[in-house]
């Protein structure tokens, strides 16, 4: 008898029956055969017909083994087990990916060309998010690499014979520039913190001292060292990040650990939204908030930390290991100097 499909007999049936495994809908299923019971030779034609169909499941069951829902997921897993951030990056954006390969009907690696592909960037971007706002061509294409690095994974595994996103040549849109935000800017955005929420405020005051991201400032006050005068940072890819603490926090960071508190605010879902009605303002109903500072946003800060270090001639090295960026290509991009600020070259040049 074939492995995935049976023959057999019903009584109220003239005709022999056969159950297989049904490779488009993908569930076994019953259905009577041309071949009578009482015809001669029927019972062995049957059994042909079974093992025709025992065969296209044999075949339908390897090539489904190769399917992205076969594998993506353990694969991630695997990959990122000791990155828990990440792990979570790398799944939402294989969920959005995902649901595009449904949509179009792409259920593996050998299906996916080089034009499906690339058309992923159109339909991420005419997506709606839950906050209302679209998503942008760098993100789309940021998942699109993230395609990109599944297929070469499926090329190693033989699920497929090429990467057609081995080598794209496509370049992220310039990223809109973040402005320093001035003294007189700081003293605004103290005044009207004073209304709100408490994370909001300690937040703030983290990132303006430390130059740390906004996720960053959830501290954990056993990764403080008031005597050593430390603090140590959750950054990208679950790494921790030591630096100095700035003097000017060591008042409120001991006022909010005698109080009881295991870490320096506890930053809620929609962290980064919240900054951004902050900033922008909001016209909901039951939500109205001016602008404030429309040109600003929280990440604001880091830049600000930074060009304030270059502006008074800090050594870039000693920049680059205060603020935590290994790259001094990322680390210039955050500097804001003005023309004023580089008096000291000028004068330096007298022949």
């Amino acid at each position: 008898m074939p492995k995935y499909a049976s023959v057999y007999e019903r009584k109220d049936s003239p005709y022999i029956w056969i159950a297989y495994q049904c490779p488009r809908r993908r569930k076994r299923i019953g259905e009577p055969t041309p071949y009578r019971k009482d015809e001669h030779g029927a019972r062995r034609k049957a059994l042909a017909l079974a093992t025709e169909k025992s065969q296209e499941a044999r075949v339908d069951r390897a090539e489904r083994s190769t399917d992205f829902e076969a594998w993506v997921s353990a694969w991630l897993q695997l990959r990122h087990r000791q990155s828990p951030k990440t792990l979570q990056s790398e799944s939402g954006r294989w969920e959005q990916l995902h649901a595009y390969l449904n949509e179009k009907g792409i259920p593996s690696p050998r299906h996916v060309t080089y034009d499906n592909a690339i058309g992923y960037l159109q339909w991420r971007q005419d997506q709606v998010k839950r906050s209302g706002k679209k998503p942008g061509y760098n993100t789309a294409l940021q998942e699109l690499r993230f395609l990109g690095r599944m297929l070469k994974e499926a090329v190693r595994r033989g699920y497929c014979i090429a990467n057609p996103l081995a080598s794209m040549g496509l370049k992220k849109d310039p990223p809109k520039e973040k402005p320093e935000i001035s003294d007189a800017e700081v003293s605004l955005i103290r005044k009207n913190l004073k209304d709100e929420p408490e994370w909001l405020r300690v937040s703030f005051e983290i990132a303006t001292y430390q130059g740390c991201r906004l996720s960053e400032t959830q501290v954990p006050f056993s990764r403080t060292n008031f005597e050593e005068g430390t603090i140590q940072f959750h950054v990208k890819r679950d790494k921790i990040f030591t630096t100095r603490l700035h003097p000017k926090l060591v008042p409120l960071l001991t006022k909010l650990r005698k109080r009881g508190l295991k870490q320096t605010c506890t930053l809620p879902q929609m962290a980064a939204k919240e900054w951004h009605w902050f900033f922008h303002g909001r016209d909901e109903p039951g939500h109205h908030r001016p602008a404030l500072l429309p040109h600003l946003c929280f990440h604001c800060t880091r830049v600000t930390v930074i060009t304030k270090m270059a502006r008074a001639g800090v050594p870039m090295a000693q920049a680059m290991a205060y603020v935590g960026h290994a790259n001094s290509l990322i680390h210039k991009i955050y500097q804001r100097l003005q023309p004023a600020d580089v008096g000291s070259a000028v004068a330096a040049i007298n022949v």
